[in-house]
């Protein structure tokens, strides 16, 4: 099974087993302890390594939680991945379950890769067309790609908008190669 298949089961999982309200905790708490990870190597070798048995992971999370405060649920999720030894798809898990929620609360995220930073007159105009077409609150996250030589590239989950000069060049191109 690869990460987006072990993430979605657990998204799923989680989704049916959280109360909604309860659900940005408990993937803030996901993303603590994946940035842990991130920042411990020796805790990332503890719970994402074949080096500790099972009960040598239990036993340290078990220890670690309560320094970490979290939720009974996150913890027993987490609990579940460690075992199930899946620590190296906290990232997709993590992003899974974001998708889900927002799914849930029609919500969602567009990410604005553009040459310069957009104004807040461009972000709320971009904010207004893409509720529009997706019928969804929409959170506007801005990237600087200064090798765009105008226009901008949206992506909003596994869809893309691409209003660039440099796509469209790209496409201008292929039709010149066919």
């Amino acid at each position: 099974m690869n990460k987006n298949q072990i993430a979605k089961k657990y998204s799923r999982a989680l989704i049916s087993s959280v109360e909604i309200s309860d659900l940005p905790v408990v993937i803030e708490e996901f993303k603590a302890f994946s940035q842990l990870l991130d920042t411990n190597r020796q805790m990332k070798l503890l719970f994402a390594g074949q080096i500790f048995s099972d009960g040598e992971k239990e036993k340290a999370f078990e220890a670690l939680a309560p320094k970490m405060k979290l939720n009974g649920e996150t913890e027993k999720f987490l609990k579940l991945i460690i075992l199930q030894g899946h620590v190296p798809a906290m990232k997709e898990i993590i992003t899974a379950s974001l998708d889900v929620y927002n799914e849930k609360q029609k919500k969602a995220t567009a990410v604005v890769v553009s040459s310069v930073a957009l104004d807040e007159k461009s972000t709320k105009r971009l904010q207004g067309a893409l509720k529009k077409m997706t019928d969804r609150e929409v959170t506007v996250e801005n990237q600087i790609d200064v090798s765009l030589l105008g226009g901008f590239i949206v992506r909003m989950g596994s869809t893309i908008f691409d209003s660039s000069v440099k796509g469209q060049l790209r496409l201008l191109k292929s039709e010149l190669l066919r």
